[in-house]
């Protein structure tokens, strides 16, 4: 196959370094690192599509606004600081085909960390002086989405073309010497993909915001009707619409990796609709939710089948990733690289991890009770 002959030339040699840890228990932390993150990413990026929306269509009422503003700041931080631990385990595992991908782009992927910066300044200047901003309040916040959107697409364009190697060489060719943005754009998977990460954080920011208007239905009513009312929307509409956009994404791959998912291999199956099937039922507790006049239980249940949801889907793209890069890049195998343990570290890193989470739920608890006892709804 050409594409593997193109990949088999250009892939670099393994780092000369050991793995730390065995393949499977570094996969296993790759996996659970990423679930965490997507959590905080997903209120970032849903909530700053919502906000941006609402201050172009002048219809996001003002405990939305005030919700997302509260909560902003704090998802910004937790998402960077949650983002560093999978990013660290990808570059691991795969860093033969993670550095090539993220130096052909070059400048737009330098170009992150400054997005991220501005990006996070421009949150906090909404959340913070959004009166001395007057009428660039509304620009501010868009421009931070803007540059949140190219974070999430740079990363889109690295994950995508450190899978397919064969790409490497044709835009390294096809290249503006002074410009070096090499962008993954003929990917047919890339804008569905992209797309799919959208919808899934409106999604799950919008089950979120139910969540959090069924918390404080006892001290603002008619707030939280509000919230539950559009959160349950925002979680509904957008979950619908990604069955489809999910459908294009499975389905512009070749047929050999989707077939892998419609009976092709048991696990994988399962994984996928196994993901579909309880997202179906929380859409259907998310909306009992919005039905009942105690909606807590329900919009809780619904949360759990969300997050299961995630941990499946999550699942589903570790295996498009690894049948990619089997089909694309077969002369890399992660069981063939050198392993020299080092447990020390590796047990400090799971003890801290845990700690770190413990610290974490602590501060949510008290960030929801302070939530809920202000008048910050009203």
């Amino acid at each position: 196959m050409v594409e593997q002959m193109a990949a088999a030339t250009f892939m670099p040699a393994p780092e000369p370094i050991s793995l730390p840890a065995p393949v499977w228990l570094l996969r296993t932390l790759l996996f659970v690192t990423f679930v965490l993150h997507l959590i905080p990413m997903n209120m970032t990026v849903g909530g700053l599509i919502v906000l941006a929306h609402g201050e172009v269509s002048q219809r996001l009422s003002e405990p939305m606004r005030r919700w997302i503003v509260g909560y902003l700041p704090v998802t910004v931080a937790f998402t960077v600081t949650t983002g560093v631990a999978p990013l660290l385990f990808l570059q691991v595992l795969y860093g033969q085909l993670f550095f090539p991908a993220a130096v052909l782009i070059a400048w737009a992927w330098f170009l992150v960390i400054v997005a991220l910066l501005l990006g996070y300044y421009g949150i906090y200047a909404y959340a913070l002086a959004s009166e001395r901003l007057g009428r660039w309040r509304g620009w501010v916040i868009i421009g931070s989405t803007v540059l949140f959107l190219y974070v999430a697409f740079a990363f889109n364009n690295v994950i995508t073309l450190m899978s397919t190697p064969f790409r490497w060489w044709d835009l390294w060719q096809e290249r503006n010497p002074s410009v070096h943005f090499n962008l993954n754009l003929w990917e047919p998977t890339l804008f569905p993909r992209f797309a799919h990460f959208i919808l899934g954080a409106v999604a799950v920011f919008g089950l979120i915001t139910t969540l959090y208007g069924a918390f404080v239905r006892k001290r603002d009513e008619e707030a939280a009707k509000q919230l539950i009312r559009s959160g349950a929307a925002w979680f509904v509409g957008a979950t619908l619409i990604n069955y489809l956009v999910g459908a294009l994404f499975l389905f512009t791959h070749e047929q050999e990796i989707w077939r892998f998912f419609v009976g092709g291999n048991l696990g994988a199956t399962v994984l996928l609709w196994g993901g579909v099937v309880l997202s179906l039922f929380a859409i259907i507790f998310a909306w009992l939710g919005k039905k009942s006049p105690n909606p807590l239980p329900p919009v809780i249940t619904s949360l759990v089948l969300t997050v299961l949801t995630l941990v499946f889907m999550a699942g589903v793209k570790f295996t498009v990733r690894s049948l990619l890069i089997a089909r694309y890049a077969p002369d890399f195998n992660l069981s063939q690289m050198s392993v020299q343990p080092q447990w020390g570290i590796i047990v400090m890193f799971v003890f801290l991890l845990l700690i770190g989470l413990g610290f974490v739920a602590w501060m949510l608890i008290q960030l929801q009770r302070s939530y809920v006892g202000s008048s910050q709804v009203s």
